[in-house]
């Protein structure tokens, strides 16, 4: 089968930053990324028909399989199959590689496909979107936790990512876990969830009380010290933050460990790019709520060609080697209306003070 010419730049790049994959395998991960840019698709049938090209429709879909199976299954059975987690380590070394800045936004959510599997991903918040590093898929609708396999996650990705960093780890309500909370801070990091709007806080040198109520309406936020929740055993004592933003139906209530005049009013609106980050692998990208794949074990695989693509496609343009875009790059995000406003916020407003009005996000 021969090859065009931007297949070898692909392999070219797959196999230096990801050497922990066999030369065939590293060839299969750059064919699923060659024809998933192409179709705009990571289905299997959408892939191969933009693959044509290279050759027969068969011939393909069964190279495309023969990927994704496990090492037993493959057409001739070996002992060697792509441990999806040991490419978590080379994927986070590419994306820091052109990382600039000490600052790194980190957001844990889990996104399903129908009633079939979920995934739950790790992405660094980038740019008004989100990049996977680190995920695990899993059956839907069955019983079992799945806190420890994000605590595994976290811990995978500290090991790779450079030690210099300041970490920002946010998560939503439906995560909150005192074992999650401790694990972030364990390993240096500094954990920003959003807590259930019925959670109950005492702030230094004030009765306890809901933390809703601590701004009167929107347009409004409160930053201080508090303790939260009110059983012993789950009681956290940290900053809490609740900022009720123009046009919004509620407030966030927010807990991290960094102090009230470090901490940015704003920062967990970056939040809200993992979920354009989720609408790229399904809807308006790699379509992969499409898929009819149930087995996880295929579906981790897949979604590494499909992470490796959204890391190579940016490397690529960033490189000079694939179309041309502005040569401006940074690692964080670029300057927004909320940043004006968090900034703003953090030099001259007390707690409880009025916000300035705030921007919806760009898209």
């Amino acid at each position: 089968m021969r090859y065009p010419r931007q297949w070898y730049q692909l392999g070219e790049a797959i196999a230096g930053h990801f050497p922990n994959l066999r030369p065939a395998q590293q060839r299969g991960l750059a064919l699923w990324v060659y024809g998933t840019i192409l179709a705009g698709s990571a289905c299997q049938n959408a892939v191969v028909t933009a693959l044509l090209v290279l050759g027969h429709w068969h011939a393909l879909r069964q190279q495309l399989r023969e990927f994704l199976y496990d090492g037993s299954d493959k057409a001739a059975p070996c002992q060697s199959a792509i441990d999806v987690s040991g490419c978590f380590g080379p994927l986070i070394d590419w994306v820091m590689s052109w990382w600039q800045g000490n600052e790194l936004a980190l957001a844990i959510d889990p996104t399903s496909h129908h009633d079939r599997v979920v995934a739950l991903t790790v992405s660094v918040l980038y740019r008004g979107c989100a990049i996977p590093i680190a995920w695990q898929i899993l059956p839907a609708n069955q019983e079992g936790a799945w806190m420890s396999h994000i605590l595994r996650l976290l811990r995978l990705i500290h090991r790779a990512l450079p030690k210099h960093l300041h970490v920002l780890v946010m998560y939503d309500r439906g995560l909150w876990s005192p074992r999650l909370w401790k694990r972030i801070r364990d390993l240096g990091w500094h954990p920003l969830p959003r807590l259930q709007l019925s959670t109950t806080c005492q702030p230094i040198g004030q009765s306890r009380q809901v933390a809703r109520d601590l701004v009167p309406g929107p347009g409004h936020a409160w930053v201080g010290a508090a303790t939260v929740f009110r059983a012993r055993l789950k009681q956290r004592t940290g900053t809490l933050l609740v900022v009720w933003g123009p046009d919004e139906k509620e407030p966030w209530v927010l807990l991290t460990d960094l102090a009230p005049d470090k901490v940015g009013v704003w920062w967990y609106s970056l939040r809200v790019w993992v979920e354009l980050g989720f609408r790229a692998l399904k809807g308006v990208g790699w379509q992969w709520q499409n898929t009819r794949r149930t087995n996880p074990t295929p579906g981790g695989a897949a979604l590494a060609g499909v992470g490796g693509g959204d890391a190579l496609g940016d490397g690529l343009r960033h490189s000079g080697r694939g179309r041309r875009v502005a040569r401006h790059r940074t690692g964080q995000p670029a300057p927004s209306p909320e940043t004006v406003a968090e900034d703003q916020a953090r030099s001259d407003q007390a707690p409880g003070q009025r916000l300035p009005a705030r921007a919806e996000l760009a898209a």
